[in-house]
């Protein structure tokens, strides 16, 4: 029968399913204590922020526990946000779309997973799926925790992408572009020619690093090399800093008040460490409409993204929900290279492309600030 035959599949899959929900119930401690400066090692045991008992460890489990009883303190009595439940639940459903879709499915098109396929072949999966998927699933749990915290709190912890950056980094360098590939698939890109030219859209084997971060490699950073990962982590990272820092800027030159958080150049940092300068500069737009769904999703639904502790006038209500879009928009674009990188290709490896673009950018985000700007509502007419 055919349930047998896919018996390890589905094995996976559960087994996937519900680290997941162990990894979301670790993400709930980040996410409760961290906003309030809080260790996230002690006290170990989780308690309940009403009468500070802690929580027994059967009431601990995910979903179960919480299922059990029925949102709230077993002792006092006081409801538990049910954030938590779904926290979890998105963590394992979001950790079984990842394995599906990377592992199971292949949908980067991985070409060295062509010939590792679990589906086909019934087999486990080779070491290098799971180091494929457990790098990627750090990134998604860091994406995760800062969207949650900033949806809530509006700001997002530096831990979080920090460490997230210091993993990217370290990844990347110990397991460069083309890898898992093997260095010589690296020879169908020309090394002595510009990669934006029409017979060479799409040609790029995607990796772990889904691009190095030039082309033609440059002589000092060859393919498979530490060099290269490291050399691709680092102006990541560094990219994604740099492009939200330097929009937030030139839309306050023209807005003329603070329209970003610092926190979103750090997650944009930590999703560049990981996916390269060029993933993290487009999701950067991607996220902006990202935001504007949410943003209009909870207009129509009538919610409100304000937090009276935080925002007593009310006015948190025109905010977009940044951070969450921002992740949302590292995923989609992430998801989606393997057919946006071809059709964008001859931007990211011309300089003068690159020059006019940015170019282009600096100035229409002057001019939104500008066309957005209004006079301050806390001063009396003249």
């Amino acid at each position: 029968m055919d349930w047998i035959a896919n018996a390890p599949i589905i094995l996976w899959c559960c087994i996937v399913f519900i680290l997941g929900l162990m990894v979301g119930s670790f993400l709930n401690v980040l996410i409760a204590r961290l906003p309030h400066e809080k260790s996230i090692i002690w006290p170990s045991t989780s308690r309940c922020f009403a009468c500070f008992q802690a929580i027994r460890l059967t009431d601990n489990l995910p979903i179960i526990g919480y299922l059990r009883l029925r949102g709230k303190c077993r002792y006092c009595k006081a409801p538990f946000s049910s954030r938590y439940l779904w926290v979890e639940i998105g963590t394992g459903l979001g950790f079984l779309a990842l394995f599906a879709f990377e592992i199971l499915l292949n949908w980067h098109k991985i070409p060295a997973f062509t010939y590792h396929n679990v589906v086909t072949q019934h087999a486990l999966p080779p070491w290098q799926c799971c180091v494929f998927f457990a790098y990627h699933a750090f990134l998604l749990c860091g994406l995760i925790a800062a969207a949650v915290i900033d949806a809530e709190h509006r700001i997002i912890p530096p831990l979080i992408p920090y460490a997230g950056m210091v993993v990217g980094v370290v990844g990347g360098a110990l397991l460069p572009w083309p890898w898992p590939n093997p260095v010589a698939i690296a020879g169908v890109m020309p090394t002595n020619s510009t990669w934006i030219f029409h017979e060479f859209l799409g040609r790029i084997p995607l990796g772990l690093q889904p691009w190095p971060f030039w082309g033609p490699t440059p002589p000092f950073t060859p393919p498979g090399s530490i060099r290269m990962g490291l050399t691709t982590a680092m102006l990541g990272a560094l990219a994604g800093s740099l492009v939200v820092r330097l929009i937030k800027w030139l839309f306050e030159v023209g807005f003329g008040r603070e329209a970003m958080g610092l926190g979103d150049a750090d997650l944009l940092m930590m999703a560049g460490a990981f996916l390269g300068w060029q993933i993290a500069v487009l999701s950067l737009f991607v996220g902006a409409v990202s935001a504007l769904v949410l943003k209009l999703l909870g207009m129509l639904l009538g919610t409100s993204s304000t937090n009276p502790a935080l925002d007593p006038r009310g006015e948190g209500t025109r905010e977009l929900p940044f951070g969450p879009g921002l992740a949302i928009g590292v995923v989609v674009t992430w998801f989606s290279w393997h057919w946006l990188g071809p059709r964008v290709q001859f931007v990211f490896f011309d300089t003068i492309t690159i020059g006019i673009s940015a170019l282009v950018m600096c100035i229409g985000m002057v001019a939104a600030g500008l066309l957005l700007r209004r006079p301050d509502e806390t001063q009396a007419p003249q």
